[in-house]
């Protein structure tokens, strides 16, 4: 699990800034050896050019996988924000944003990680899934 960055508006250069200032230097701490692998949809901040352009600059440093378009299926980190907007749901309304930034945060620290676990471990098992259901939706 890593570092939580918290943003008032998503935007290509602020997404290019999470990238170089936060993942960067997280990556090659767990991955000293190289092998980074790197997932993102295909959110808007994350197509841009500017984006592109650095991953393309560091692409001896990162696999940047591919999305198709509309395939959240293969994303771990869209059952995570499900998990943590659930358990946003079920506290009483937050009376600001920065009541609901640290209440965010809380629940982001404490996720288990045996369920970063079995996400990562259902990774084959959501391939498979996809590929036969040529491209369609599935259970996940």
């Amino acid at each position: 699990m890593g570092v939580v960055v918290v943003v008032q508006t998503m935007n290509a250069a602020n997404y290019l800034n999470i990238i170089a200032d936060q993942l960067h230097p997280y990556m090659v701490f767990v991955f000293p050896t190289g092998n980074r692998i790197f997932q993102q949809d295909n959110a808007p901040c994350h197509k841009a050019r500017i984006v592109f352009e650095w991953f393309e600059e560091h692409t001896d440093e990162f696999h940047l996988m591919s999305c198709p378009p509309n395939l959240p299926d293969l994303n771990p980190m869209e059952h995570i924000w499900d998990v943590m907007e659930r358990q946003l749901s079920a506290q009483t309304p937050c009376p600001n944003i920065s009541t609901l930034r640290d209440r965010c945060l809380d629940i982001w620290y404490n996720l288990s990680p045996v369920m970063y676990q079995k996400l990562v471990a259902s990774m084959p098992r959501r391939v498979a899934a996809v590929l036969k259901a040529k491209g369609g939706a599935t259970r996940y």
